[in-house]
């Protein structure tokens, strides 16, 4: 196995509670566009405001599945967004006003998703955070019009279009498992049984493996299996059976949240623990995995992103945002992981647009501003943004990790990407 810059760290550096406590209380979010930046100067690149008055709050709003089958990420998101905006307060705010991140609860369903961004949209806001799984994602992404607003979408699954007003952050989920297969060959894993969801996600997922499969470099790995599941399934153990006979030297299993828990379960009844697994970066949580330690595989691998390095190894900007990253998600009595991240980066590339054009920006100046960035520091790695790549994040900051379950700790290694795929 060819990686280096690999650090151990243990998970009792958070509450191992969090996921478990009932989810912050929510916000209440205003109907009126004036929450949105009205309060801003009419100058966008004014001086700070005096002091004398206090200025009004800039709202940012967020949709999230703090409830549901998507919970465990919701709570996550949560936490994240409750860190960023603390850490954005704690250092100037937006042209001196604060930030209040405003969140509301999708509860895991398209059509509450729907309901909750139509009210938004109706009000005039010009960006919405939108969570946290990808079939709660995409119908509001339908929702956008010529003229906006930004929806922001915090899931790996959904790129944002080229020059839409759609955009994403961290590894998409074509990165994360191309990532994931560079591994797999490395291993010498030639065998791959594919268990997959039959939603968004889990289609998506194995619709991406199979393209990773293509890359020249990838050649010789075969899927020995290819199994879905209805994530509202009490049991994969048929579809187990089937992989099992398979004799597969890995599994790439593609859930999130309570499906993958169903799985872990089924997994260990079916024997097949020695059996290593490749799953998804959602479900790299600490909580969960403590929680079925006894079931878990003995070798579990998760594709991820550069936060897991931990802020030690940085140096600069990457340091200091990492460690923000670090220290606000511990104040809120959570993991800085993977979950948190796809609401931490966002809140940080919107205020540093804010804080260039002014909190009465509109959807279109936001837009236009945010695909123009280049070199951003996120926790989750560098952002190059352009017209046409409104995700922004490059393979190369794509690394992996480990799951260690006799110790609960997990183990971040760097990949040595074939010049080919790196980027």
């Amino acid at each position: 196995m060819r990686v280096h810059r690999t650090k151990v760290f243990a998970t009792n550096r958070v509450s191992t509670a969090f996921r478990f406590k009932a989810v912050v209380a929510l916000l209440a979010v205003t109907t009126l566009a004036a929450a949105c930046g009205s309060s801003a100067s009419s100058t966008p690149t004014s001086s700070s405001p005096s002091t004398s008055k206090p200025q009004s709050p800039y709202v940012l709003h967020a949709i999230v599945s703090a409830t549901g089958s998507g919970a465990a990420v919701g709570a996550a998101e949560v936490a994240a967004l409750k860190g960023a905006e603390s850490y954005v307060n704690s250092t100037g705010g937006i042209d001196g006003h604060p930030l209040q991140i405003s969140i509301q609860d999708n509860q895991t369903s398209p059509a509450t998703s729907v309901s909750l961004a139509s009210n938004l949209i109706a009000s005039k806001v010009p960006i919405i955070l939108a969570g946290t799984l990808g079939s709660t994602v995409v119908p509001v992404d339908k929702l956008v019009t010529s003229s906006g607003p930004v929806i922001w979408n915090m899931t790996p699954v959904v790129d944002g279009p080229p020059n839409s007003y759609i955009f994403a952050d961290s590894a998409s989920l074509p990165q994360l498992i191309l990532a994931s297969m560079v591994f797999a060959h490395e291993q010498g894993w030639t065998r791959i049984a594919a268990l997959t969801t039959s939603d968004t996600s889990g289609v998506t997922g194995l619709n991406s493996l199979m393209a990773a499969l293509k890359v020249p470099a990838l050649s010789g790995i075969k899927v020995v299996a290819n199994e879905t599941f209805d994530p509202s399934s009490i049991s994969v153990a048929p579809q187990l059976a089937v992989i099992k006979a398979s004799n597969p030297q890995a599994v790439f299993e593609w859930s999130t949240g309570t499906p993958t828990t169903i799985f872990y379960q089924d997994y260990a009844q079916a024997g097949m623990t020695s059996i290593p697994v490749i799953t998804g970066y959602g479900n790299a949580e600490p909580t969960i995995l403590e929680k079925f330690a006894n079931q878990l595989p003995t070798y579990l691998y998760f594709a991820n992103e550069r936060f897991e390095l931990g802020s030690s190894p940085l140096t600069g900007s990457a340091a200091t945002v990492t460690k923000a990253f670090e220290t606000e998600l511990k104040a809120q009595g959570a993991a800085a992981d993977a979950d948190a991240v796809l609401a931490w980066d966002p809140v940080m590339i919107v205020v540093a647009a804010l804080r260039h054009l002014g909190v009465n920006a509109t959807a279109t100046q936001l837009r236009d501003y945010i695909q123009t960035m280049q070199g951003f520091q996120g926790a989750a790695g560098t952002y190059n943004f352009s017209p046409t790549d409104h995700r922004g994040y490059s393979q190369s900051s794509v690394l992996m990790t480990q799951w260690l379950k006799q110790s609960n700790q997990m183990k971040a290694s760097t990949i040595k990407y074939p010049s080919s795929i790196a980027g």
